[in-house]
C-alpha cells in the first residue's frame, strides 16, 4: 500500500472512533438511546410509567443507564457532605429517552419443546419438587356380601280340620276357573300368597277352602284346587309348583245358602285372577260374562227353593 492509502485508512479509523466516542458521551453509555421503534398498526401507545417491555413481557427492573449515572453522582455528593434533598436529586436525573426494543426471533412452529418452568402444575398438587406424590391406594379386594338378612319365610299354613258337604240327589256342582294367559303359568309362591290374601284355609284333600262355623262345626263352603290332576296345593311343594290355572268348586245345596256362597266364590275368583294376572272363566272355560254369572245364580236359586220344599215335606 502507498502512503496515501495508509493515511486515508488511519483517517477513517479516527473518524469512526470519534463518532463512537461522541455517541457514548451523548447517550450516557446507552448505545441504543435515541432510537425509536417504528410503530406498527394495532400497537398500543407506549406507557409513561417508565416500564420497559421486551417481546411483550414486562421486565422487573425499571432502572436505565441514565438512572444509574444519576444515582452514582448522588452517592458521590453524599460522601462529600452534600445534603441535597432527595427530591432535588431526583430532578437531576436525565430524562429518559425512548429506547429501541430488540425483538427476539419468532419461535419455530416446529419446535414443540416445552421448558419445565412453563409447565403448569396440576390443580390440587403443590409445585414443590421435593414433595413426594402420594401413591394411589390399592383397590380394595372385593368383599363377598354377607347373606342378606331378610324377612323370615312365611310360615306354612296349618291344616284346618273341616267337614265336607254331603251331596244329595238334587245337589249340583258349579265350577269357575282362574286361568293364566295363553302360553304362561302361575308360580307356586305367587299362588299360595294369593290364596293367603283371599283368607282361604288349607285342609281337606290338600286343597284350600272357604270355611264356616254356622252349625257349630267347621265346614267347607267351596274349595280351590290345582287345575292339573290330582288338584292338590300342598304348601310344602309350592317351590316346585307351576300350573296353568286354578279351579273353584261349589256344591249346592251346601253349608250356606247357595246364592251368597256363589257370590263369594265369584268375588274370590276375581281376587285371585287380579293377584296372579289371570282371567276368570266359566265351566266351559270361556271368559265369565255377566249374563253367564246371572244364569248360574238363577240356577242356584232354583236348587235352593227345591231343597227348602223338600225339607218341609
Amino acid at each position: 500500500m502507498s502512503i496515501v492509502q495508509w493515511l486515508l485508512l488511519i483517517l477513517v479509523i479516527l473518524v469512526v472512533a470519534g463518532v463512537y466516542w461522541y455517541m457514548r458521551r451523548q447517550g450516557g453509555g446507552d448505545p441504543w438511546q435515541g432510537m425509536e421503534e417504528p410503530e406498527e398498526p394495532g400497537d398500543e401507545p407506549s406507557s409513561t410509567s417508565n416500564d420497559s417491555y421486551v417481546v411483550g413481557v414486562r421486565t422487573i427492573s425499571r432502572e436505565t443507564p441514565a438512572d444509574r449515572k444519576a444515582a452514582a453522582e448522588q452517592a458521590a455528593r453524599a460522601r462529600e457532605g452534600d445534603e441535597t434533598p432527595a427530591s432535588e436529586a431526583d430532578r437531576t436525573r436525565a430524562p429518559r429517552q425512548p429506547t429501541a426494543v430488540r425483538r427476539r426471533p419468532a419461535a419455530d412452529p416446529q419446535n414443540t419443546e416445552v421448558r419445565s418452568s412453563e409447565i403448569e402444575a396440576p390443580r390440587g398438587l403443590d409445585n414443590e419438587a421435593d414433595e413426594p406424590i402420594a401413591a394411589e391406594p390399592a383397590p380394595a379386594e372385593p368383599v363377598e356380601p354377607a347373606a342378606a338378612v331378610g324377612e323370615p319365610p312365611p310360615a306354612e299354613p296349618e291344616r284346618v280340620h273341616m267337614v265336607a258337604p254331603h251331596p244329595t240327589e238334587d245337589s249340583q256342582i258349579f265350577v269357575l276357573y282362574v286361568a293364566a294367559p295363553e302360553g304362561q303359568t302361575f308360580d307356586g309362591p305367587a299362588v299360595h300368597d294369593a290364596l293367603a290374601k283371599a283368607d282361604l284355609k288349607f285342609g281337606l284333600n290338600d286343597m284350600f277352602h272357604r270355611i264356616t262355623e254356622v252349625h257349630g262345626v267347621t265346614e267347607s263352603v267351596f274349595c280351590v284346587a290345582n287345575m292339573l290332576n290330582p288338584g292338590t296345593l300342598d304348601p310344602a311343594e309350592q317351590a316346585r309348583l307351576s300350573t296353568p290355572g286354578l279351579a273353584l268348586f261349589l256344591l249346592v245345596p251346601g253349608a250356606l245358602e247357595g246364592r251368597p256362597a256363589m257370590r263369594d266364590m265369584m268375588e274370590t275368583a276375581n281376587l285371585l285372577a287380579t293377584a296372579l294376572g289371570g282371567n276368570v272363566l266359566d265351566d266351559n272355560r270361556a271368559l265369565l260374562k255377566a249374563q253367564t254369572a246371572q244364569y248360574m245364580l238363577d240356577q242356584i236359586a232354583d236348587i235352593d227353593r227345591r231343597a227348602q220344599l223338600a225339607q218341609r215335606r
